[in-house]
């Protein structure tokens, strides 16, 4: 592809970055219970939450805005009670007391259910909201807000695959063909971008007043963290999504469906162009190019999985963003990709929570570091364990290894949350 097809690049980023008032998977199913409760006729009796592993994992024991206490149950319940379904992932944003007052009743009562299905081939949500007089069942399949049914009942049997989406038509693109439409696009067209750095930015803030945030600053008062592109890099980025994963309710832009990699991508570019003084043109154009990497990237990996997307996708995009800013070419964006891979490419994800935020800081800084060596000329050799030789190699070996080597990995973990006491103690 050339220049001239920017309109693509635009719209698949477009596509992928979303505003979103809370951790996405929550919010993804208070977004599917508010679209079955705006459908369903009658009093309010039952809801039946059905989700993916992976799905369930991450919503298991994160923060939700607007309420004190945790748990899959209580975000469908508030979706049902108050959530507004045209806000979209913002669907509890300003949620009010008296609703989630309401929603703790319905889980107190027992008259929410929470089951997983394993047969499902990615991403799936699936509410049954019962009234007095109607049942509403809503379907949502691949994508956090890719609604695909809202139907009463009797309800039609899905049938796993059903829906299928089709390959990403960004995995046929070259990394020059990326780095041209970042060259090429009408800069006015990346004003979204800028808006989301901003976004991003607002949570970082509030971030830095407690938990992981104020720890890192009080570490570069006190002189135990020098201040780097690094250091700024994992301040904004740690202080951002502890917010976020604490349940703060202000809006983070998202990519690819995740906040906490919305925050890795657009924060840590922030940083190395307020560290390095870079023109806000080069900082927005490098955030078009690390955003289509980090779509090229979940092509691969799919939207969830048992590795930790903000290393793998939004980190290692983000270096490739910072190797743009510095000046770098082609070869150093590869190396700077085989960095990060060749580091932390088996960092788990054990479901969405404040920890995050740890891995989000390592992620942040290994991904300025990476791209600093990259234009140095090191990096880690091709054959290196996993690491190949070419951009498609180099990930449909990273593709196989979550997809047919880290089944069991997602399973296992889910069995170690349910079994955990310190968990089901945060959901009290």
């Amino acid at each position: 592809m050339h220049g001239q097809n920017w309109p693509f690049y635009l719209a698949e980023i477009r596509r992928a970055m979303a505003p979103s008032t809370g951790c996405t998977e929550p919010t993804a199913i208070a977004l599917n219970a508010a679209t079955a409760r705006k459908e369903a006729r009658g009093r309010l009796e039952h809801i039946t939450v059905t989700l993916d592993p992976y799905l369930y994992k991450n919503a298991m024991c994160v923060g939700i805005p607007g309420a004190d206490e945790r748990g899959v149950a209580l975000c469908a319940a508030m979706g049902a009670t108050g959530g507004n379904p045209d806000a979209l992932l913002c669907v509890l944003e300003g949620i009010s007391a008296q609703a989630v007052d309401a929603a703790k009743a319905l889980v107190a009562a027992g008259r929410v259910e929470v089951k997983t299905r394993e047969d499902v081939p990615g991403l799936f949500i699936e509410t049954i909201l019962q009234t007095d007089c109607d049942a509403v069942r809503v379907l949502t399949l691949n994508h956090h807000t890719n609604i695909v049914r809202v139907e009463h009942a009797p309800f039609a049997p899905y049938v796993p695959g059903e829906n299928a989406h089709a390959e990403n038509p960004l995995r046929a693109c070259k990394l020059s063909d990326m780095v041209v439409f970042a060259q090429s696009v009408p800069l006015g067209e990346l004003d979204f971008l800028r808006e989301g750095i901003e976004m991003n930015l607002a949570v970082a803030k509030a971030g830095l007043k407690f938990g992981l945030g104020r720890a890192i600053r009080t570490l570069q008062e006190q002189g135990v963290i020098g201040r780097s592109p690094v250091s700024t890099a994992q301040l904004l980025c740690a202080s951002a999504s502890y917010a976020r994963m604490s349940g703060v309710s202000l809006p983070v832009m998202t990519a690819t469906g995740s906040g906490n990699q919305g925050i890795t991508l657009l924060l840590t570019l922030e940083a190395v162009a307020q560290e390095r003084n870079i023109p806000e043109e080069t900082k927005l154009r490098a955030a078009a190019l690390a955003s289509l990497v980090n779509i090229y990237v979940k092509s691969f990996t799919g939207t969830l999985s048992a590795v930790c997307a903000c290393g793998v996708a939004s980190g290692l995009a983000a270096s490739v963003g910072v190797v743009y800013m510095l000046g770098g070419d082609e070869i150093a964006m590869l190396g700077a990709m085989k960095n990060i891979l060749g580091s932390i490419s088996g960092m788990i994800c054990d479901g969405a929570k404040e920890g995050c935020a740890n891995k989000v800081e390592l992620s942040s800084g290994l991904a300025v570091q990476a791209a600093f060596l990259a234009m140095q000329g090191m990096s880690i050799a091709e054959g290196d364990g996993i690491l190949a030789d070419g951009l498609e190699s180099l990930f449909e070996n990273l593709g196989h290894l979550i997809r047919e080597g880290m089944q069991n990995t997602n399973r296992v973990i889910v069995e170690i949350m349910q079994g955990s006491a310190a968990c089901h103690e945060r959901l009290k």
